[in-house]
């Protein structure tokens, strides 16, 4: 009997650690309102929904918050996109994809440096200087375009990375212009 009753101390201490360390916050109702305006503004409302609220820091976010959301999941997800692109580049043996996973390779090199200058406006509440880095960011991508066909891996990581790029962005202009 006392084993039981340890197996289920242990059991309940488990699933309470568990629950409070691994489970997203769930949002409160004026922080969800704000997740749906700015992901029916998105491509792919599913896409911005689930980001946010699995990266939610707390129930009770503001614009802000939902910002540097989308630049760090940016950044993240521009990093791991250059080490990948990167990686083809240098084990490319046809000449031709070379030339295109090298463009590629910029475009996400300026992805990566537009997130991180992003973050640093962020940070400093410099909302016009935040938008106008952000919005470089999709300019940069057109860099891959081409390489959609050549691997639908590129393709996929290259829309992902739009998505937060969009989602960054519209935080931005209602950073900018809060009243429109």
């Amino acid at each position: 009997m006392a084993i039981l009753r340890i197996n289920n101390i242990n059991f309940l201490i488990v699933l309470l650690f568990s629950f409070i360390f691994f489970n997203p916050a769930v949002s409160d109702s004026e922080t969800d309102a704000l997740i749906d305006r700015v992901c029916r503004a998105t491509v792919d409302f599913g896409f911005c929904y689930k980001t946010f609220h699995e990266n939610l820091k707390s129930p009770s976010t503001d614009l802000i918050g939902l910002a540097r959301i989308s630049i760090d999941q940016g950044s993240i997800n521009a990093t791991n996109g250059l080490a990948y692109v990167n990686n083809l580049y240098q084990h490319e043996k046809d000449s031709y994809k070379k030339y295109l996973l090298q463009h590629c390779v910029y475009g996400y090199q300026g992805a990566v440096d537009s997130f991180h200058s992003a973050s640093m406006f962020l940070d400093a509440r410099d909302f016009p200087m935040l938008l106008s880095v952000l919005l470089r960011g999709p300019e940069e991508m057109r860099q891959c375009n081409s390489l959609f066909a050549m691997s639908p891996d590129i393709g996929e990581r290259n829309i992902m990375l739009k998505n937060l790029m969009t989602m960054a962005v519209i935080t931005a202009v209602d950073l900018v212009y809060p009243d429109k």
